[in-house]
């Protein structure tokens, strides 16, 4: 039978768990969390995160589909840029440079200068380190398509057709950005703070460029227009 959508107190406990789900699925992963410490935290009944859920699979999926369409949607603008300029056959070589950057800036500030945005970080490293059920969703949902858009990009940039080689590279790019989200703690002590301030967030950014345009500058001759696939 289709559940019915839920009301304003069934929705304000949906919501209340799904923000639990959020915190302690990413401080303690999936299996680590109960769901009598789940309820605790939201508040609520035990048995509301069968109701809703249908259990703790449920809600961890409901948790993992909401982070994601949140995170498209604060790396949408940076994503979006990339792929309106790579799809454009004269897009200068300059224009598909600038475009990289503005993805950098964008994944920067998402990934390490949003507080809230800490907790599902954390869920998404778990998910790489020991994929759950949900794993798929993850991948395909997220992961597969920032993967994609940096594939796309470096073909471009390398004038390289699409290959394990590009993709591995696109993912070598990508770990450089990550290294500071999965070592954070480790990072924190090599700046000497409790955070990243706006100063260290600038200066990853600015490193993380340097070295996209060194390996672009490396392993492809400038020239007046990148074309990717020939």
């Amino acid at each position: 039978m289709k559940r019915q959508p839920p009301k304003n107190a069934d929705k304000e406990t949906r919501k209340k768990l799904i923000e639990a789900g959020t915190k302690l699925f990413g401080l303690h992963g999936f299996d680590a969390t109960s769901t009598r410490a789940l309820a605790q935290e939201a508040g609520v009944n035990l048995s509301g995160i069968l109701y809703h859920f249908g259990g703790k699979e449920g809600l961890y999926r409901a948790v993992m589909e909401q982070g994601i369409e949140a995170k498209l949607t604060e790396i949408g603008p940076g994503m979006l840029c990339v792929v309106a300029t790579c799809g454009n056959p004269s897009s200068t070589r300059e224009e598909l440079l600038e475009s990289m950057r503005f993805l950098v800036r964008t994944l920067v500030s998402v990934m390490l200068g949003s507080p809230e945005s800490r907790s599902f970080s954390q869920i998404m490293m778990q998910e790489q380190i020991a994929p759950t059920a949900a794993f798929t969703l993850f991948h395909d949902g997220f992961f597969a398509k920032v993967h994609g858009v940096w594939t796309t990009l470096l073909g471009r940039l390398l004038n390289r057709q699409d290959s394990l080689e590009l993709r591995l590279r696109a993912l070598s790019v990508m770990g450089q950005l990550v290294i500071f989200r999965v070592g954070m703690s480790g990072i924190l002590r090599v700046v000497g703070g409790d955070r990243l301030t706006d100063e260290h967030l600038e200066c990853i950014t600015r490193l993380c460029i340097e070295q996209v345009e060194a390996i672009v500058a490396g392993c492809a001759p400038e020239t007046g227009q990148a074309e990717g696939g020939r």
